[in-house]
Parts: C-alpha cells; sequence; structure tokens
C-alpha cells in the first residue's frame, strides 16, 4: 500500500487524520520505515501547510469567512500548539506547589516565566473556541461555532479562566490573607492534559507499553511527593518568626549543621530537604532525625500517611497489573497490531485503514462506558434509549423527511 497516498478523508473531519495516536499502516516492529521516516512527516506537514490556511467547515467547501476560523484538531500547527501547551502544563504542575510552599523564598525570575505561561494559557483559552470536536454519539466531527462555545463553557472553561488569575497580586492586593493563596491550587486542573498525555502514549504501540506505565506511575509517586514536600515548607513558614524555632525544619540539626535560621539557607538545599522528610516519610523508613514538632505538622502528617496507603496500593496494582497482564489497553494495543499486520498483507488502502482503526478506537473508548452499563437493562428500556439518542438525527437527515413516525421510531430502536 502506498502510504503516502490521499488522506482519504482526514480533511473532511469524519475520520481522525492523526492517525489514531500513531497507528501508521506499516510494518509492526519496523518503525524506521517510508511511514514513520522523518521525511515522511515532512512531506505530511508540508501538504497541510498547503491546506491550512482553508479552514473549511464541512472538510470539502469552504463556508463563509466567520467559518473558515474553525480548526480541524489534526492540523499540525495546531497539534505543534497543543504540545506546547503540554510543556507549559508540566512546568504549572509542578510550580504551583513550590509557589505555594516557597512563596516567601523564591526568585524573581520564576515569578516572571510563570507570568509568560499565564499568557500561554490565555491563548489557549481563545483558540480552544474555535476548535472542531467529535460527537460522543454521533462520532461526527462539529464544526458549528455556537456549539463549541457551549460545550468548552460548560466544560473547563471557567477553571482554565480562574487558573490565569495573577493570585499572587490578589493575595497581596487582599492584605495578604492567606485563605487567598489557596486558590492557586486551581491551576492542577492543568495537570489533567498531563494524564490525557500518558492515556495517549499508552494506546500508541509504537511505544513500549511497560516503560510508558511505568514513566507514568513514577511520574505520580514524584509529584505526589514533590507537593507533599511544598507543604511541609509551607507549614514551618506560616508560623511567626518567633516560633520558627519550633517546626521540623527550624529545629533540625544534620550533623554539627542547624537549620534554626533556614530562611536565609539556598533555596536548593531548603527543597531538598523539604523533599527527604516527603520520601522518609512516605516510605514510613522513620530515622528520626526529621520529626514532626508541632500540632499543625502531625495532623498533616497523619493525613499524608494515610493517604500514602491508598496511593502505594494504586502502584502496587499498576505493577502487579503489568506483570499479570491482560488490561483493557493492553489488548487494544495487540488487536491493533494484529490489525495492522492483516492490512500490510492484503494491502487495503489508507482510507479503508484510517476507517478500520477509527472503528476499533470507538470500540474501545466505549466498550467499558455505555455498551456495559446497559448491559443489564432489560430490551425495552434499551430500546428507548435508542430511541432517544439518536432519534434527533434521524429526523434531521434528508432521506429519512416525510417518514411516518412509527418508522423512524424503528429505526432509532434498531
Amino acid at each position: 500500500m502506498n502510504s503516502r497516498g490521499r488522506r482519504g478523508g482526514g480533511e473532511g473531519g469524519d475520520e481522525s487524520s492523526s492517525e489514531d495516536e500513531g497507528y501508521v499502516v506499516g510494518e509492526v516492529g519496523d518503525y524506521s520505515g517510508k511511514c514513520c521516516s522523518w521525511k515522511s512527516h515532512l512531506g505530511s506537514l508540508k501538504r497541510e501547510l498547503s491546506t491550512g490556511s482553508k479552514l473549511l467547515r464541512d472538510g470539502s467547501q469552504p463556508g463563509t469567512r466567520w467559518q473558515r476560523l474553525i480548526i480541524h484538531p489534526d492540523y499540525w500547527w495546531y497539534v505543534a500548539w497543543t504540545y506546547f501547551i503540554l510543556l507549559w502544563a508540566v512546568y504549572s504542575s509542578f510550580f504551583t506547589p513550590l509557589e505555594f510552599g516557597f512563596f516567601r523564598g523564591l526568585p524573581e525570575n520564576l515569578f516572571l516565566l510563570d507570568i509568560a505561561g499565564q499568557f500561554a494559557f490565555l491563548i489557549d483559552i481563545v483558540v480552544r473556541f474555535f476548535v472542531a470536536y467529535r460527537d460522543t454519539h454521533s462520532y461526527r466531527m462539529i464544526y458549528d461555532r455556537k456549539l463549541i462555545a457551549i460545550r468548552y463553557l460548560k466544560s473547563r472553561f471557567f477553571v482554565d479562566l480562574l487558573g490565569c488569575f495573577p493570585w499572587d497580586a490578589i493575595y497581596k492586593a487582599s492584605g495578604r490573607k492567606e485563605p487567598v493563596r489557596y486558590l492557586l491550587w486551581i491551576r492542577l486542573s492543568r495537570a489533567l492534559r498531563v494524564t490525557e498525555f500518558f492515556d495517549k502514549l499508552e494506546k500508541d504501540i509504537r511505544l513500549n507499553y511497560l516503560a510508558t506505565r511505568i514513566a507514568k506511575l513514577f511520574v505520580v509517586e514524584l509529584y505526589c511527593t514533590h507537593t507533599a514536600a511544598c507543604f511541609f515548607y509551607y507549614l514551618a513558614t506560616t508560623l511567626p518568626p518567633s516560633n520558627e524555632g519550633y517546626t521540623w525544619i527550624g529545629s533540625l540539626k544534620m550533623g554539627d549543621y542547624s537549620y534554626s535560621h533556614f530562611r536565609e539557607i539556598d533555596l536548593w538545599k531548603r527543597y531538598v530537604t523539604s523533599l527527604y522528610f516527603a520520601i522518609v516519610t512516605m516510605a514510613t523508613v522513620g530515622y528520626g532525625e526529621i520529626h514532626a514538632v508541632n500540632v499543625r505538622e502531625m495532623i498533616f502528617i497523619m493525613i499524608y500517611v494515610s493517604f500514602d496507603m491508598i496511593l502505594g496500593a494504586y502502584l502496587l496494582g499498576n505493577i502487579a497489573a503489568l506483570i499479570v497482564k491482560g488490561s483493557k489497553t493492553e489488548k487494544f494495543r495487540d488487536k491493533m497490531a494484529d490489525l495492522i499486520k492483516y492490512m500490510n498483507k492484503h494491502k487495503l488502502d489508507r482510507h479503508t485503514s484510517k476507517e478500520i482503526k477509527s472503528h476499533l478506537r470507538l470500540q474501545y473508548e466505549r466498550s467499558n462506558t455505555e455498551f456495559a452499563l446497559l448491559q443489564d437493562v432489560p430490551a425495552s428500556i434499551r430500546t428507548k434509549i435508542s430511541q432517544n439518542l439518536y432519534e434527533p438525527y434521524i429526523r434531521e437527515a434528508s432521506i429519512f423527511k416525510g417518514c411516518s413516525l412509527g418508522f423512524i421510531k424503528q429505526t432509532a430502536s434498531v
């Protein structure tokens, strides 16, 4: 099959032109071939560049000037933008706890970098009002501006907007009221972009599934200990200066070195000490040199250790699932690999291959949601559900204009 053939409807919006998270039709296990070479990707980018300026409403005919502003989610420059925002999301997810805990001792250049990130997220909010999406019921691309706006407004718009607020400036303007600083944690919603990215990597059969899962679990553990370390330091700095000696770090002595004036110590050393305390507490090693001193620290450690029990069970459960195998994602990857081998063997055209992969992906996304939920529901009720879901779409189809209501209901229930 010619892997450089026509895109097969990728511009039309009915199929995904991103090849379903890297499921390129080619020899499985040989990813140095033509279909995955840098020249092939460069050619794809050039073809997208030549057509990217025409953002079509229905994938074939240009609409009005207002309609051409709609962005297809698979255009190469929008994909590049999403990866750019992903990098900022990773930075923001790790910087937010650091900013919350070490606020009284962070260098100014880190705050300037954070401001640049907030501007990037503001631009992303505007861009999202112009990005088409795939309907969950009909699995067709939606290019209607009103529907796109309503969908984003109902989902993550307000959380994204609140995350871009200058909470540090608001904190200072409010008279440095400590409860205002807790609003900074709204920005952790950006971590969802990172989890979505890892979910996408897990379905990419070009990557090793075991390595991807282990990397994800390592990031989860690292992030939890990083957040706990920032909280430990925050508990010490929120006490009056006269009482800072009665904190875990103010009373700490490592050999001949004393942390009694810990605010004057280098930021990196303070952070490493806090991270060490978080890891030792999470592992329940308890060497004894670092421990809670006041009641606030004791309460937080009790909550933290209780959370670590759940986190440890999650990590051990996932590792056990990797050893045993047979997870939903792994079965999907194996089935996709077998399909690609079959399509290569019989040299199916690119358009048909994309339809097959799109259907398999749809089955994967819905296998544990709609279909599984309705298995135990009586057939009569399932018929009513199908009519409620699909009857509006059938009524709008021109081929069913003038048909009786009974015929439409019967068609919707099939």
